[in-house]
């Protein structure tokens, strides 16, 4: 964790949007490690930590900005899949991801889903003409009928303590950047 937030104070230093492309990666790195089960984090975590993927998290939504118990995101299961529909927003990295951390209502609660962005009925688009933070890819995500398997809950994590921990996580780190670019001023 330290190591990670002198990285991001660093990369803000000299631009704080590029210091935000780790954080989001490291972010689903740190919910595979806290909610996976061992094949999850033996496929993920390497491809992660080498920069060999990319993750986004997805948790925020258009209609609820920061009030995650809002979410409209539905998981439901089918037969040993999943069916996921909804949409989430300002998800950074999401356009560029090779993963995605999805969280969506399941009769069981919020639950988190690892999806693989090549997923047939999953959509990125790129949010253009930001006012700030420009060298940030920020992402709207759009979910019609992702089938994933059951392979791809996060076993660990039911309800919001898992996002909502993680989220407490990447502010400190987000601080760092924030420091990083108060120095570079």
């Amino acid at each position: 964790k330290a190591s990670m937030c002198v990285v991001s104070e660093e990369l803000s230093r000299g631009y704080i949007g590029v210091g935000s492309l780790g954080t989001r990666s490291e972010i689903a790195a740190e919910l595979i490690i806290a909610g996976g089960n061992k094949s999850q984090k033996e496929k993920w975590l390497p491809r992660l930590a080498k920069a060999e993927s990319i993750g986004c998290f997805g948790l925020t939504e258009s209609h609820g900005g920061s009030d995650p118990s809002n979410m409209k995101t539905q998981a439901k299961k089918d037969g040993d899949d999943w069916i996921i529909n909804g949409s989430k927003m300002w998800i950074t990295n999401g356009s560029i991801a090779d993963v995605a951390l999805i969280w969506a209502m399941t009769d069981e609660g919020i639950r988190g889903f690892i999806v693989e962005t090549s997923s047939k009925g999953f959509v990125a688009n790129k949010i253009e003409n930001k006012f700030s933070l420009r060298a940030s890819i920020t992402s709207e995500l759009f979910l019609d009928n992702v089938r994933v398997s059951n392979d791809s809950v996060l076993p660990n994590v039911i309800g919001l303590k898992g996002p909502l921990s993680c989220l407490t996580q990447a502010r400190y780190g987000i601080s760092w950047g924030v420091i990083g670019a108060a120095e570079d001023c």
